[in-house]
């Protein structure tokens, strides 16, 4: 029942904030039309938590009908959607969940196989909808967005209760930043219209285990060799490693210049030498967090990305807007988390009276309310700096310091009203909290905010 759980959890219901999405969006980045069509495949990626899907997803058990009808193999268990089309199967000879049709198993639970389906279903539809690769500009098949479009995304993401499952899914398109402004015209053509279709997933390779926020200390290296670069390292914790068609792997091809001698360097998948390994995280259970390990991993020196020894010159417009779109996702499900748990103190009865009735749960909902505010005034002053120009990486580093730990303290203060429920693992609160713990941690944790906001008063 858990593997079913987690397919239950990604497969598309509805998503929460659709109203919010289309609004943002219609104000600030497209017209009303395209807005609705980018709603509606925000709906596909998201899905509601088990207890709130509706009749779209059927779990059915006795397969055996199926079966005779498509004899491709024994089945345990199928997930259905409205229209009675089959998701995913379980195979009885081995237990492995499926893709049904023939396809090759895909992964080892719902959650890998159903992530892929709706990845492929956003890339299906990505061209009319412009969620993938919003900053592709028209001539290699993108929307030519606004780079702050991810931000609304981001937000919806963080309102859905299954966006604390599947993950970073998205957070690819900070990595587009660098083949849109670094990559050669060939490099572009090569790559970007794949980003656009969802047949190009990517990933930035760039923490390693003795290297986190201090990214001037990575050791991976590549070393020209004739007309290659040969790349010998590992990376950890990487976004989308483990399934992505494009490494963006930062390399030292200079280890005396230090910091000034790290570069970005292509890495197609099934390059030999690269292998692969999932890692299980506390939270985004349906996401894909990964081990890289390079071995005498040979590509040709055409694969550079920009110049060499400037990949951390270029990872500093990228790691701002990331900032950015992870304070808009800690905003959306600080938001999201105060709504269902206001409805759920107004229903809870406790003692004879309402939850809410206590006037300990008031001033507590009062508290989460007011911080959250202050959090939405934030981010909208940042994003209104971002769109003049004058957003600074000091401003970014105070967004992501606030909004994180805010999103934390809701998160907190909201699971303690929902009581030993909350610590069960098929209540959506409860993932939205497991969740919410990396969001104070990746790019850049909180304590290296405080590092470059307080760095300033030293000068002088």
């Amino acid at each position: 029942m858990n593997d079913l759980r987690e397919a239950l959890y990604l497969i598309s219901d509805e998503m929460r904030g659709m109203a919010t999405l289309g609004r943002t969006f219609a104000a600030n980045v497209y017209e009303t039309e395209r807005a609705y069509r980018i709603m509606e495949l925000a709906a596909t990626v998201g899905a509601l938590a088990e207890g709130q899907t509706r009749e779209e997803v059927r779990l059915i058990f006795d397969a055996e009908p199926w079966h005779r009808a498509s004899p491709a193999a024994g089945v345990d268990a199928l997930v259905l959607d409205g229209a009675g089309r089959v998701l995913l199967i379980q195979r009885k000879d081995n237990g492995r969940w499926a893709m049904p049709g023939g396809i090759a198993e895909i992964g080892h639970t719902p959650a890998e196989s159903a992530l892929k389906e709706l990845w492929e279903e956003a890339g299906v539809r990505g061209r009319a909808t412009g969620l993938l690769g919003v900053f592709v500009p028209s001539e290699y098949g993108g929307p030519d967005a606004d780079p702050l479009a991810i931000m609304v995304v981001s937000e919806e993401l963080g309102r859905c209760p299954a966006g604390a499952t599947v993950g970073s899914c998205l957070n690819a398109d900070m990595t587009t930043h660098f083949m849109v402004n670094y990559g050669t015209e060939e490099q572009k053509r090569r790559w970007l219209p794949g980003v656009v279709s969802g047949d190009v997933i990517q990933a930035t390779a760039l923490t390693e285990p003795d290297s986190g926020s201090d990214a001037a200390a990575i050791r991976t290296s590549a070393v020209r060799a004739g007309d290659h670069y040969v790349i010998n390292g590992s990376k950890c914790y990487i976004s989308n490693g483990s399934k992505a068609d494009l490494l963006y792997v930062i390399a030292k091809t200079d280890p005396s210049a230090g910091g000034r001698g790290t570069s970005v360097i292509l890495v197609p998948a099934g390059t030999p030498g690269l292998t692969r390994r999932l890692q299980p995280t506390m939270g985004f259970r349906g996401g894909d967090t990964s081990e890289l390990f390079f071995e005498n991993v040979r590509v040709p020196l055409e694969n550079l990305l920009g110049k060499e020894g400037e990949g951390l010159k270029m990872f500093q417009p990228v790691i701002s807007l990331d900032r950015m779109q992870i304070c808009a996702r800690s905003l959306g499900s600080a938001e999201a988390a105060f709504e269902m748990t206001l409805e759920h103190v107004r229903n809870r009865k406790l003692f004879g009276q309402r939850l809410i009735d206590f006037q300990n749960t008031q001033f507590k909902m009062a508290e989460m309310e007011t911080d959250i505010a202050v959090g939405r005034a934030f981010m909208n002053e940042i994003i209104r700096k971002y769109r003049d120009g004058s957003c600074t990486d000091v401003d970014t580093s105070m967004l992501k310091l606030w909004l994180p730990e805010m999103e934390g303290r809701v998160l907190d203060g909201c699971l303690q009203f929902w009581g030993g429920a909350g610590f069960m693992d098929d209540l959506p609160i409860s993932r939205m909290f497991t969740a919410a713990r990396v969001q104070r941690i990746y790019a850049g944790a909180t304590e290296l905010q405080k590092s470059l906001v307080a760095r300033r008063y030293l000068r002088g």
